[in-house]
C-alpha cells in the first residue's frame, strides 16, 4: 500500500457553518496561503486557452471558466513556527504549522463536464456521489447580496475575501487558470479586458501571488517543474539536508482542527525518520532492462499511461537522474590523476537526493498517483515547494523579487501582477471596495 497523502478537513455543506471559524483562525496566523482548484474542464483544443497573443488567452479562458465549474477547493495554511528560542540555539530546522482543507464544491448554475475531465477526476479518486450529496452550493459571478450568515454561497464568498485581508503571499504552481476559477466563483463576474482582471489581482492580494512554478523554471531551472516531481525531489532532499547536520532543512507539523475540544490540535508530523536506505543497494536490486519515461520524467504525464513500457515512478526517475549525473561528473574528472570531492551538488540543478522519503507522496505509476490527486494535496505539494524555495533564496528574496510573477504555457516571459498607469479596475472589485 502506498504511504497516505497528508491529513486534511474534509469541509461540505454539512459542516462548512461549523468549520467557518477555525478556517478563518487559521488564517490568522498564516505566513503564505497555498491555494488549488479542481475543475470540470478545460475547454478543448477548440477553446484555444493557450493562445500566443495574452488578451486572446484570457478570453478564451473566461469563456471556459464560466462555461465550467469548480468541484474542489484546497486551501493550505503554512505558520512559520522558528522562534526566538531556536535562532539562539542555531537550530537548522525550519518549523511550520500546516493547516490543510478541502471543500468540496457544487455549482448552482448549469455548466459544461467534458469527458476528459470527467475521466481524469474518477481516476483520481474523486467522489461524484459525495459531491451530488455533500457538495458546498455556489454561485458564481455577480456577488448577489444575501442577509442569510448561514448560506453556504454566502460563507464561501466570506472564506475567500478573508483570505484577500491577510496581507500574506498567495501561492500557486501554475496558478493562472486557479486565479480565473476562484475569482469567477467566489469574487465577482470576470472583467472584459486582462489589463483590468490583473488590475483586479493586483489590489486584491496585498501580500502579492507566488506562482512556484515560475521560480522553478525562470530560477532555479529545474530539469522538470511539474508539482509532483518538485514535491518529490526537494522532499527526498530535506531528508538528505536533515541528516547531513550541516543544512538547513523543513519540519512541518500537519494540524488537525477538531470541532469542540479545549485543545483543538492534534498533530501530525512528516519527521524523517533515519533509514538503512541505500540507493546503490536499491539500484543494484532492480532489473537492468528497466527505464523510465521520458515525456512523464518531464511533463508528468504520458499519453499512453498504463500502456506504456516504461516507468512512471518518480523515485526511480529521480534516482535514474542522480546516476545520470553522477556519470557525468565522472567523465568530466576521467583526465584527473586522483578523484576530488564533488562540488556542491545541493546548489545545482541536476541535483536528485538518493534518499528514502520520509512520508506522504505515494508510488507515481498512473493506477497510484492519480488516485491521490486532488485539491488540497497539490494545495499541500505547493505550500512545500514555496517553503523550500523560501530555504534555498530566503524569505525576503523570494517575497521581493519573485511575487507577482505567474507562469504562462508557451511563453518565455511571466505575466506581470502589476496595475498600469493606463488600466482601471473593474465595477465588481470597485463595489466590493466601498461595501
Amino acid at each position: 500500500m502506498p504511504p497516505k497523502p497528508p491529513s486534511f478537513i474534509d469541509v461540505t455543506k454539512e459542516n462548512l457553518v461549523s468549520f467557518q471559524h477555525i478556517i478563518e483562525k487559521a488564517l490568522n496566523s498564516a505566513s503564505f496561503i497555498a491555494l488549488d482548484t479542481e475543475f470540470t474542464g478545460l475547454g478543448g483544443k477548440e477553446a484555444n486557452t493557450r493562445a500566443p497573443n495574452i488578451e486572446e488567452r484570457y478570453v478564451n479562458l473566461c469563456k471556459v471558466v464560466r462555461s465550467h465549474a469548480l468541484v474542489a477547493f484546497g486551501l493550505t495554511i503554512f505558520e512559520e513556527v522558528t522562534n526566538d528560542a531556536q535562532r539562539m540555539s542555531e537550530s537548522l530546522e525550519k518549523r511550520y504549522n500546516v493547516h490543510n482543507f478541502n471543500f468540496n464544491l457544487l455549482s448552482q448554475v448549469d455548466h459544461i463536464i467534458s469527458p476528459q475531465s470527467l475521466q481524469f477526476l474518477s481516476d483520481s479518486g474523486f467522489d461524484f456521489n459525495k459531491q451530488i450529496r455533500k457538495g458546498i452550493p455556489y454561485t458564481p459571478g455577480y456577488d448577489k447580496s444575501n442577509s442569510n450568515v448561514k448560506d453556504p454561497n454566502t460563507i464561501m464568498r466570506s472564506i475567500f475575501s478573508y483570505i484577500l485581508t491577510r496581507n500574506v503571499p498567495i501561492v500557486v504552481h501554475n496558478g493562472f487558470l486557479d486565479l480565473i476559477y476562484l475569482y469567477y466563483s467566489f469574487y465577482a463576474d470576470l472583467p472584459n479586458k486582462l489589463d483590468t482582471f490583473i488590475a483586479d489581482l493586483s489590489e486584491m492580494f496585498l501580500g502579492g501571488i507566488i506562482d512556484t512554478k515560475y521560480i522553478a523554471d525562470f530560477v532555479t531551472r529545474e530539469k522538470s517543474s511539474f508539482l509532483a516531481y518538485l514535491f518529490r525531489k526537494y522532499e527526498r532532499e530535506q531528508v538528505d539536508n536533515k541528516f547531513s547536520g550541516n543544512k538547513e532543512y523543513l519540519f512541518l507539523l500537519i494540524q488537525e482542527d477538531i470541532k469542540n475540544t479545549h485543545n483543538n490540535q492534534i498533530l501530525q508530523s512528516n519527521q524523517f525518520e533515519n533509514s538503512s536506505y541505500s540507493y546503490e543497494k536499491k539500484v543494484s536490486n532492480r532489473p537492468q532492462n528497466i527505464k523510465y519515461c521520458e515525456q512523464y520524467a518531464l511533463h508528468g504525464f504520458c499519453k499512453q499511461r498504463m500502456k506504456c513500457g516504461n516507468s512512471h515512478d518518480l523515485d526511480f526517475i529521480l534516482d535514474e537522474q542522480a546516476r545520470e549525473a553522477e556519470t557525468k561528473r565522472k567523465k568530466r574528472k576521467s583526465n584527473q590523476y586522483q578523484e576530488q570531492i564533488p562540488k556542491d551538488v545541493s546548489q545545482s540543478t541536476e541535483y536528485v537526493s538518493a534518499s528514502d522519503p520520509p512520508t506522504l507522496l505515494p508510488s507515481t505509476k498512473p493506477d497510484l498517483f492519480d488516485m491521490y490527486h486532488s485539491a488540497h494535496f497539490d494545495a499541500y505539494m505547493t505550500g512545500f515547494i514555496l517553503a523550500r524555495q523560501i530555504l534555498k533564496y530566503g524569505k525576503t528574496k523570494v517575497n521581493n523579487e519573485y511575487k507577482n510573477k505567474l507562469y504562462l504555457i508557451g511563453k518565455n516571459l511571466p505575466l506581470l501582477v502589476e496595475k498600469s498607469q493606463f488600466s482601471k479596475t473593474s465595477d465588481g472589485h470597485n463595489k466590493k471596495k466601498v461595501m
